[in-house]
């Protein structure tokens, strides 16, 4: 059950941590890889990881894109990397394009699009991703269209599990902690 070979990591794909990852930073994430190159890293966004809410009068840019922001209105955990900063993925609602990135402090969110806020990214130097895939750390899945934007966050992961078709989609629901079962 450990295929990595479904796609390939590139921009688009998801990368879903299997259920042996220990590292807290992404237990059960599921990651929108933003950027793929073998030599030169990779960079993406876990999709799953609802924040908090900001309120800070300083930060009123930014507290305008999460208020408007696709539900729940609260900035994400996109990854442990540069945690001061923030990325917000957007799409326009009459477009069925991929999800590009806006610079928040200089545009205002557009009526005519969904978006979503993330505080600090995912990264991998030169190699790391692909070592990872063979240590079996990471699923590489097709993503669909509204996976980055989806209203439920919490289920996600199984949810993208069990919507596979080979083997790896009797894992959706493999438990939290199995020595409980």
């Amino acid at each position: 059950m450990h295929d990595n070979s479904i796609i390939l990591p590139q921009a688009g794909a998801l990368l879903v941590a299997q259920p042996v990852m220990d590292d807290p930073n992404f237990s059960r994430t599921v990651i929108l890889l933003l950027a793929h190159e073998d030599a030169e890293g990779s960079m993406g966004l876990v999709i799953n990881r609802p924040g908090s809410t900001l309120d800070s009068p300083e930060r009123s840019p930014l507290v305008e894109w999460i208020s408007t922001s696709v539900g729940p209105h609260v900035e994400f955990i996109g990854g442990p990397v540069e945690e001061s900063g923030y990325i917000c993925l957007t799409q326009d609602l009459g477009s069925v394009a991929h999800v590009v990135s806006v610079d928040m402090m200089t545009d205002n969110p557009s009526e005519d699009s969904i978006h979503r806020v993330f505080q600090g990214y995912s990264g991998w130097g030169p190699g790391q991703l692909s070592y990872e895939l063979t240590e079996n750390a990471w699923w590489v899945l097709p993503s669909e269209p509204m996976d980055v934007f989806d209203s439920d966050p919490f289920s996600l992961w199984s949810r993208v599990l069990a919507r596979q078709t080979t083997e790896i989609r009797k894992l959706a629901d493999y438990p939290i902690d199995p020595t409980v079962n």
